[in-house]
């Protein structure tokens, strides 16, 4: 299965938003390195338990590259209490799962 960057974003935006980690669950390979902001880079397991947790939304999806192996864009970032965030995203898909997952943070949206 192929995932467009908006199907991609969905997922994420559905566990985030509502708990329901069962599409982004179903994307990630059992494998997958998520690397954030920081550099800190968290396992499958990890990522579904704070993505289940919620906390913050994301919308306003630009894509700049997909292709059958890599998705690319951008996307803002929104936390109660905090300035919204534009956010890169990059992905790799092996055999129709993620299995890297990077995020950079960037200006106020």
């Amino acid at each position: 299965m192929t995932y467009s960057a908006a199907r991609a974003l969905e997922a994420w935006r559905s566990a985030l938003s509502h708990g329901d980690t069962t599409e982004l669950d179903a994307m990630l390979a059992a494998n997958l390195v998520f690397e954030n902001s920081s550099g800190n880079r968290e396992t499958k397991p990890e990522v579904l338990e704070w993505a289940g947790a919620g906390g913050f939304s994301i919308s306003l999806l630009s894509v700049y590259h997909e292709d059958e192996r890599t998705i690319c864009g951008t996307h803002t970032h929104e936390m109660e209490g905090e300035p919204n965030r534009i956010m890169m995203f990059f992905a790799r898909f092996e055999n129709g799962r993620c299995t890297f997952w990077k995020v950079h943070g960037g200006p106020q949206a």
